[in-house]
């Protein structure tokens, strides 16, 4: 088994149904849509939702639950190439050109898995999954713990 990483809020740890990403919509998913965010490592999730929270919410930052996921190692998936990636990006609005693949990608539903770069660190890979394919229910939480943002992240300690 392969694992992604997600970092969440505790009341949402132990859920894998999209739900977040359902209402408001995503990088690779539009709002009406569910898509479970993931990362590759703990380290990219932390970015990921670190450059996502308000300025306000960053002065206190909240406390996490790092959630470790087991992906099957045969588990079906799309690659977006870092050329195509580029070019999304590039698009005159490239949150509409990234969602238009993603919302392809879920409506086909032949992947349980989009692993896609980071906008915040291209060399490094999202994994979206698709909690509406029939692979999802061999997708399981190994487990999860507690996680607080180091205060350096906003200048304390």
């Amino acid at each position: 088994m392969a694992a992604v990483w997600r970092l969440t809020s505790p009341s949402y740890a132990r859920l894998l149904d999209g739900e977040g990403s359902r209402t408001v919509g995503g990088r690779w998913n539009s709002p009406g849509l569910p898509a479970l965010y993931t990362s590759s490592h703990l380290s990219l999730s932390v970015l990921e939702v670190f450059v996502h929270m308000p300025a306000q919410v960053r002065d206190d930052l909240p406390p996490l639950e790092a959630v470790r996921i087991a992906i099957p190692d045969d588990a079906s998936s799309m690659t977006i190439s870092i050329g195509r990636f580029e070019r999304l990006m590039a698009a005159v609005d490239p949150l509409t050109a990234c969602r238009t693949v993603g919302d392809a990608w879920l409506a086909r539903g032949e992947e349980l898995l989009l692993w896609a770069p980071s906008v915040v660190v291209p060399e490094d890979m999202n994994v979206i999954i698709n909690p509406a394919h029939v692979e999802m229910r061999r997708v399981q939480i190994e487990r999860t713990r507690r996680f607080h943002f180091d205060p350096r992240l906003v200048g304390g300690g």
